[in-house]
């Protein structure tokens, strides 16, 4: 075969590699690892190197970080192995953007063996837009193994460039993407939140409320509704301030909250000095049994109040429940319960009083 054909030839392979190489390159460029691994791979295996691997350029830590590695031999790099900018050949070619090729590597003043018995090496930046963004790397064993090999490396970097900056800006956008929905849900739960009491607020409630009527409508179940009001509050406001009046909301809040912390209800500040407890799958004896629960946990607790008969911090409540059909609305059972904690209180508060909607 003439010398004409065997440059034919190599130029035929060389294409039909290339184009093996682009075609991996833009498989999935979600996925940056998993494609470099492919080309390094598929780079060992055309041209039986002994190491090939491609690392790229982490700017906060100031370090090459190994992304992609196919070695035949025993080597110290693995994926994730970093070094600094600047030291070996590869964070030489990291730093300066400028291709590598070492003959024999005995004797170069920046060569670092990280494979035993590495004889020569050649180290191509990957660049896009004048920026360093990878570099491919390959050891051998041999002396002047990647001879005549240089443009076709860096032509395989040039093509892949851009493939590796799209993957980049991809895993960037996820990244903000999933910041932004966790700044989102972060909002959202403040704005579904009480900022005295750190319990569910107003707007929460009325969210609730409309899910636990849709699924009892959905399984058949009642749903009942506790509404919880601080006896004498204002007489508390009047004599200890406001700021005794938050303090007293808050404890009355973490004591709520404690009771029911095993159960499946749903406690919400209703606005003031008014608190409401939803009850999905419970029935009007067992919505009253923890309502006095409640009841009898805050007079346990003896919250002092010397502006009221008792001398102590107690609740009244109202409790009402019903067996949602579809698209029935919340307000009539809102109602009930308001109504039975306005008798609660008419019969001299700090009691529990009940309606029910049960068909």
């Amino acid at each position: 075969m003439t010398d004409a054909s065997n440059r034919d030839q190599l130029a035929i392979q060389q294409l039909v590699l290339l184009n093996r190489i682009a075609l991996l390159a833009v498989q999935d460029l979600g996925a940056l690892q998993p494609m470099l691994q492919r080309i390094v791979l598929e780079l060992q295996q055309e041209f039986g190197w002994e190491f090939v691997a491609c690392v790229s350029i982490d700017k906060i830590s100031n370090e090459f970080v190994c992304r992609a590695v196919c070695s035949s031999i025993p080597t110290q790099i693995h994926v994730g192995y970093r070094r600094e900018l600047g030291s070996g050949v590869v964070g030489e070619c990291a730093l300066t953007g400028q291709t590598i090729d070492i003959d024999d590597t005995r004797g170069h003043p920046n060569f670092v063996e990280t494979l035993d018995d590495t004889l020569s090496e050649l180290c191509v930046p990957v660049i896009h837009n004048n920026e360093v963004l990878a570099v491919l790397n390959a050891e051998s064993m041999r002396t002047g193994t990647f001879r005549g090999q240089r443009r076709l490396l860096e032509t395989i970097a040039a093509q892949i460039a851009g493939a590796i900056y799209t993957a980049n800006l991809y895993s960037h956008l996820q990244e903000t993407h999933q910041q932004l929905q966790k700044a989102y849900r972060t909002l959202e739960n403040i704005s579904q939140q009480d900022g005295l009491t750190g319990i569910a607020n107003r707007r929460c409630f009325d969210t609730w409320i409309e899910e636990a009527f849709n699924t009892a409508t959905q399984d058949g179940a009642p749903v009942s509704l506790l509404l919880i009001d601080i006896d004498n509050f204002k007489a508390y406001n009047d004599g200890y301030g406001h700021l005794g009046g938050d303090i007293c909301l808050k404890q009355v809040a973490e004591l709520l909250a404690y009771v029911l912390a095993d159960t499946d209800a749903r406690l919400a500040r209703y606005g003031g000095e008014e608190f409401a407890v939803i009850l999905p799958n419970r029935d009007l004896r067992e919505a009253y049994e923890l309502a006095e629960r409640i009841r009898l946990s805050i007079e346990a607790r003896a919250f002092e109040h010397q502006h009221c008969e008792r001398k102590r911090v107690t609740l009244s409540i109202g409790v009402a429940s019903c067996q949602p059909s579809a698209n029935e609305d919340p307000q009539p059972l809102i109602s009930l319960a308001d109504q039975a904690l306005y008798e609660a209180k008419r019969k001299g508060r700090n009691r529990v009083e009940v309606y029910s909607l049960v068909k």
